[in-house]
């Protein structure tokens, strides 16, 4: 038992939960789990209504693949949002929240793009279905970094 309250103290420590209580990781990790839960819905939606010409009840039954959805974007996304969390962490110090705002668009889409092609280097060649999904996720994330305050850290904490 010693053991798994160190590491648990040691993931607050690490992660969210400082005792000055700074933000550090709440304005990522509110993007990250934005884009991860609206980016399926949106697609399920999306290709359910149109490309599939799906009956409402039949999308609302398929919440196992959803999840499923949701959890391995959650596991994907990992690496990216941690470059994304010391970009923000790095830029909060010196730039203004739409200049720091702006590059975390613009890595945001682009991680996307990078991870997809990653773990599926033929989506492209798949037609347009297949871009969608990137298409979806690009548009979420760049939705949340914007929708979302951004917390400032002061200079001596980056």
């Amino acid at each position: 038992m010693p053991r798994f309250q160190s590491l648990i103290q040691t993931i607050k420590r690490f992660y969210i939960i400082k005792t000055t209580n700074k933000p550090m990781m709440k304005y990522s990790i509110k993007v990250w789990l934005f884009t991860v839960t609206i980016s399926p819905l949106l697609l399920f939606l999306t290709l359910g209504l149109t490309a599939n010409s799906a009956q409402w009840n039949e999308i609302l039954d398929s919440w196992l693949i959803l999840s499923i959805m949701m959890v391995y974007g959650l596991v994907l996304s990992i690496p990216a949002i941690l470059i994304f969390w010391l970009i923000q962490r790095k830029l909060t110090t010196t730039l203004n929240d739409n200049k720091v705002k702006l590059i975390l668009s613009l890595y945001s889409f682009i991680s996307v793009w990078i991870t997809f092609y990653i773990f599926d280097k033929g989506f492209v060649e798949r037609g347009f279905q297949q871009m969608l999904w990137v298409i979806v996720y690009s548009i979420t994330t760049v939705i949340g970094v914007w929708l979302f305050k951004l917390q400032k850290l002061e200079k001596n904490e980056a």
